[in-house]
């Protein structure tokens, strides 16, 4: 087999996995590309954030994964590889270099030069294999797949191999998993594991003061390894749960960024000369499911009746408020080898059941229901889920399916769904979360956490464990079309619509960007 190189400078990037090319990483005195400054003198050093809910704790592995949470968190710790947004490639960031042997059953990574913890410890490779074995014994584990950490051993201070104990490609995409995090070994020790306790990251920021409920406020770390970041010394999270009042405190001054523009927000801030929208496509389709493992839901023509029966489009010009953008197919086609693609030689056009209530009816009347039948359809506690369920109710409705609404608070339906199974149909999301398909892929893995629905084809699974073995991009890319055709048959999901990151800001703040899990990388802004 071909050698599998991800080899990294500071200017050049020379990336050889089977076919794949990958982005070249930032060298420890490159500066931010695209031309952008890392700061002027004498410009105000305090960067002022409405973000709509507090940090749940300052566990960067075993804690809180949710959006609002890791949009601190991800400031303060870093992984060893970074996933671009939006083009989704990875390069450099702790690691300086990563490279297969061979037969893909090990990983070797090399980190860059004198990154420094927060607790003024050099972060070594003994380091990195702690940390790895610590995500193993949390709650986030998953990024740890196929890591045979026993065996995996360190070089020397900055090398370090990670034994596998079967190739697997997404290992790559795990590595840059925001909760996939390295950190000082002895700091971890002489705090006992308390994070809350703990500073012991390597990121451009260090906790400074939290108050819970209110704001937590982040000091710039004066040792961060690549020159003139970050250029805003001091960030404060100012908690507003309000959707509105979070755009007011960015046209009042009170803030410099806002997270989570609201819908009805949107148009009053674009016309804003003083406030910049960035709106970004996230890796998220909304769908809609059903309980397969029950009749009538076990029936493929009972589920493509319903799929018939959803006007995908009309559903998002009513309930979205303009965000986001009806469902384009299985997965977003912002993910690598989603079939989506307008350009992939796998191009499926979406939907596949085009809104057709005629032919709703016929497959209904062929499964044996020809004067419909009742179910429950699990919203959930999101307004615009609801609204949603509405909407389909409505439209099911027409082909003789009564529908009951249950909308149930998060946990409460989290519970019926993942742990019960008692429901019928029901709204969920799918993502590539850690950027890569096979993520997704495993939404139809039998047994798999994320598999709600109860898809069981042992076909399947070993289609996708197949791909995700697979170091051959151009034959990965067809096993993911296959596996992505397949579902579609099979009618599994209905996906309903794809999410948007909508955040504002001033004017005078530049070098905003996302990263991985929508994510704003910080280290990146400046105030002109």
């Amino acid at each position: 087999m071909k050698k599998m190189k991800r080899l990294f400078a500071a200017l050049l990037c020379v990336c050889t996995l089977a076919t794949v090319t990958a982005c070249g990483g930032k060298g420890s005195t490159e500066q931010p590309s695209g031309g952008e400054q890392t700061g002027t003198p004498g410009v105000k050093d305090t960067l002022t954030i409405a973000t709509q809910a507090d940090m749940a704790d300052k566990d960067p592995i075993n804690g809180s994964t949710t959006n609002d949470t890791i949009k601190i968190k991800a400031q303060v710790y870093e992984t060893l590889i970074e996933r671009t947004v939006p083009d989704q490639e990875y390069k450099s960031l702790l690691a300086e270099s990563w490279e297969f042997n061979d037969d893909a059953t090990e990983l070797t990574i090399t980190l860059r030069d004198g990154i420094m913890c927060h607790n003024g410890e050099v972060l070594t490779a003994e380091d990195c294999l702690f940390s790895l074995r610590c995500l193993r014994e949390s709650s986030n584990k998953s990024v740890t797949d196929h890591m045979d950490l026993e065996n995996s051993y360190a070089v020397d201070e900055k090398t370090f191999v990670i034994v596998m104990d079967e190739p697997y490609m997404p290992v790559i995409a795990n590595l840059s998993y925001p909760t996939c995090v390295m950190f000082s070994q002895k700091g971890y020790e002489e705090g006992n594991g308390d994070w809350a306790n703990m500073d012991i990251g390597t990121g451009p920021y260090t906790w400074g003061d939290w108050s819970i409920g209110s704001n937590v406020k982040l000091v710039g770390f004066d040792d961060y390894y690549v020159e003139g970041q970050p250029a805003i010394k001091n960030v404060e999270f100012k908690v507003i749960s309000e959707d509105g009042n979070r755009y007011i405190e960015v046209e009042t001054g009170g803030a410099d960024l806002c997270y989570n523009l609201s819908g009805v927000d949107i148009e009053t801030a674009t016309a804003n000369p003083a406030v910049e929208v960035f709106r970004e496509y996230t890796m998220d389709n909304c769908y809609l499911s059903f309980n397969q493992r029950n009749a009538p839901f076990n029936d493929v023509r009972v589920r493509q009746a319903i799929a018939y029966a959803l006007d995908i489009e009309g559903a998002w010009n009513v309930c979205m408020d303009g965000v986001g953008q009806p469902a384009k197919g299985l997965l977003p086609d912002n993910i690598t080898d989603s079939i989506a693609k307008t350009d992939s030689p796998y191009h499926v056009d979406y939907p596949v059941y085009q809104y057709n209530l005629e032919k709703a009816k016929e497959l209904l009347a062929e499964a044996g229901y020809p004067n419909g039948f009742s179910c429950r359809y699990h919203v959930g506690h999101m307004a615009l889920r609801q609204a949603y369920g509405e909407f389909f109710a409505n439209a099911l409705s027409q082909i003789g399916i009564n529908v009951e609404i249950v909308a149930l608070d998060a946990a409460t339906n989290a519970q019926a769904l993942k742990v019960e199974h008692n429901f019928d149909i029901y709204t969920w999301g799918i993502a590539a979360t850690n950027g890569d398909i096979d993520f997704a892929n495993r939404f139809f893995y039998t047994d798999n956490a994320n598999n709600i629905f109860g898809y069981s084809d042992p076909e399947m699974d070993a289609m996708i464990d197949a791909a995700a073995k697979e170091s051959d991009s151009a034959k990965r890319s067809e096993l993911n079309a296959e596996i992505q055709k397949k579902a579609l048959d099979e009618c599994i999901i209905v996906p309903i619509y794809q999410q948007e990151d909508i955040h504002c800001h001033t004017t005078s703040l530049k070098g905003f960007r996302n990263g991985a899990y929508q994510s704003p990388l910080l280290k990146y802004c400046y105030f002109e």
